[in-house]
Formats: structure tokens, sequence, C-alpha cells
């Protein structure tokens, strides 16, 4: 097997449009970031999911017993299927109150 690291650009590119599981827009990542995905033994499941067609999404979606899934768009079924973690834009009620610089309690604040 060739050394990776000292393979050009043009030889990762190919090895990565060869790669069984597909990398996805392997033609438009850096030499570095081709490097560190073709040594992964495993991809992140991350990548595994942005590789999914949206048939093999619906057939799944589908299987866990969503209705309608024909009529949802790829990241709505991403949504569905795999729930972001990751809600910060959300307004609740455990968000932080802001302190009123009226009344001094800004002052807590070390700038």
């Amino acid at each position: 097997m060739d050394d990776i690291h000292i393979m050009s650009l043009v030889e990762l590119k190919q090895r990565a449009k060869a790669h069984n599981p597909p990398i996805k827009y392997y033609y438009i990542k850096s030499r570095f970031e081709l490097i560190q995905i073709l040594t992964m033994k495993d991809f992140p499941e991350q990548m595994k999911i942005e590789k999914k067609t949206i048939i093999e999404l619906r057939k799944e979606a589908r299987a866990k017993g969503y209705l309608n899934v024909w009529k949802m768009r790829r990241p709505q079924l991403i949504e569905i299927l795999y729930p972001s973690t990751n809600q910060d834009n959300h307004d609740d009620d455990h968000a932080k109150k802001h302190n009123n610089p009226k009344t001094g309690e800004g002052e807590e604040v070390g700038v």
C-alpha cells in the first residue's frame, strides 16, 4: 500500500473517488482533509448521514412509522430521523436572564 502522506492531491482525489464507502465532495477537499478522511478506520456518524440519499432516508422513515415521507425534503427527513441536539436558537424558560444595567446588576460582568 502506498504511503498516503506523500501522494499528490490528484492521486488523493483519485483514491477518494474510488473509496468505499464514497466520500462526499472529495473533489473540493484540501489535501489535508483528504488524508484525514482516507486514514479513518470508520467514518463519523455525521458523514454517514450526509451520504444517504433521499430514497434511503424515506425508506428509513417509513420503517420507523412516519407517514407522508414522500412529501418531505431531505433536511426534514434528516431532522426527524436524526434530531439535532443543538437547539440553541429556541426561546425557552431555561435561558439566562440579562442583567439590567440601570439597576446596577451589570457590574457583575467583568469586561
